[in-house]
């Protein structure tokens, strides 16, 4: 089978980059694959051998030459992924949707041009609105095709305020998900919602890979002492971009009023900031500053040790775009134990691997489950026992596979 993976690559800046280099590791051996990118500079070298790296704007011309079987597009919501639109249209296939929220970055796509810009600098000009007409205009069409009771005042909303909630109730992913022969998705709750909204949509659910790395026992004191932080510390962390949505800020404050009671609790922040500043700043503002470990960005290779120097991760996702998160998955399978925010599409994962959270009550909660699991190992040993276990289960590598074989096969039976 000839198969054209349309996808960002590393090193863009997103983690369906690399999700997409270890799916292509699963089908490479299968498959003949041509991998279409959209970026000035691609990282090469960790495609896996047999696999041709292209342009996308070549795709068109090289699928008129010799036909693929089946096209994969790696769908998320980002700008990154932009340039998959008009291409999905013209040859449908397998879209796997990493979030079910869209709607961040389809708009813009249209509203981000210099015209649409300039017109939402000086709203009260007609010049300006007749330049930025035609980009408005694709998206108040793409507003109308998929919500058409709300879309004008959906686009009254979009172009009058600066703020990104809205987007949330309204994710936008219905164009995908029409196009699409397949649609792939990684959480059975994203499967009822892309099932409900396109009924005629086959949709199937795709594990994410994700495996354990072997740390060696020296290394969990070997970082800590690195990082600076006591033998007999408790080490709180959280993993990955340090996003609002993350809710440092909540767990900031239930670190402060958990250390009352344990003075030897630490804070460990272990990946880039989306702004370093406001993130010194909140830490500061909250009185634990002191006692927070800031690592930034962290090589791949060295993130496993990380995970080991943890004794708790608090890994909280909310608003959410209802994605699964590769991060959250990596330190289930590292067994770290982890409290995660309780929400309907993290479902999979069993009660007894993680501490949930209510979205509520996240401070309180937090500073409950801190204290509760501090002076309790065997408990935190038990839920870590318990996320790897359901991680090698449910998204070993083979299981990757197997679903994208079949996945494949119902978009060649889908086109013939």
């Amino acid at each position: 089978m000839r198969v054209a993976f349309l996808s960002p690559l590393p090193p863009a800046a997103t983690g369906i980059a690399d999700y997409s280099v270890e799916v292509l590791g699963l089908l490479a051996p299968q498959y003949e694959i041509d991998v279409f990118h959209d970026q000035d500079v691609v990282d090469s070298g960790v495609v896996p051998t047999g696999c041709a790296v292209h342009r996308a704007d070549s795709f068109l011309a090289r699928h008129a030459e010799r036909a693929y079987d089946a096209a994969v597009y790696q769908m998320g919501n980002a700008e990154a992924h932009a340039f998959l639109y008009p291409l999905l249209k013209r040859v449908p296939g397998l879209v796997v949707l990493h979030d079910l929220v869209l709607h961040h970055s389809r708009a813009r796509s249209f509203l981000a041009s210099l015209e649409a810009r300039a017109y939402a600098q000086a709203p009260w000009s007609a010049t300006r609105q007749r330049d930025a007409a035609a980009s408005i205009s694709g998206y108040a069409v793409e507003l109308a095709h998929s919500y058409p009771a709300q879309a004008a005042r959906l686009l009254d909303a979009q172009l009058g305020t600066v703020g990104d909630l809205l987007p949330y109730a309204y994710p936008l992913f219905k164009l995908p998900a029409e196009a699409a022969r397949v649609v792939g998705v990684h959480n059975a709750y994203m499967a009822a919602a892309v099932r409900e909204e396109v009924p005629a949509a086959r949709v199937v659910l795709l594990p994410m890979p994700v495996t354990a790395t072997p740390v060696r026992p020296e290394a969990r004191e070997q970082t800590r002492q690195a990082l600076g932080l006591g033998a007999d510390a408790f080490v709180v962390g959280c993993f990955g971009l340090m996003t609002r949505e993350k809710r440092i800020e909540s767990i900031a404050r239930a670190v402060a009023r958990a250390s009352a009671q344990l003075p030897r609790l630490r804070l460990l922040l272990v990946g880039p900031s989306a702004d370093p500043a406001e993130l010194e700043a909140l830490l500061t503002r909250h009185g634990v500053r002191d006692r927070t470990t800031l690592t930034g960005r962290v090589p791949l290779a060295e993130i496993p040790a990380h995970l080991a120097a943890l004794d708790l991760a608090v890994q909280l996702r909310y608003p959410t775009a209802r994605e699964t998160s590769a991060a959250l998955l990596r330190l289930l399978a590292q067994g770290v134990p982890t409290v995660i925010s309780d929400l309907e599409h993290l479902g999979d994962i069993p009660a007894d691997a993680v501490v949930r959270v209510d979205v509520n009550d996240e401070e309180g909660e937090i500073t409950r489950a801190m204290l509760r699991l501090a002076g309790r190992p065997a408990a935190r040993t038990r839920l870590g026992q318990q996320a790897a276990a359901f991680v090698a289960r449910e998204h070993a590598g083979a299981r990757t596979r197997d679903a994208y074989a079949g996945a494949l096969h119902q978009t060649i039976a889908g086109i013939s």
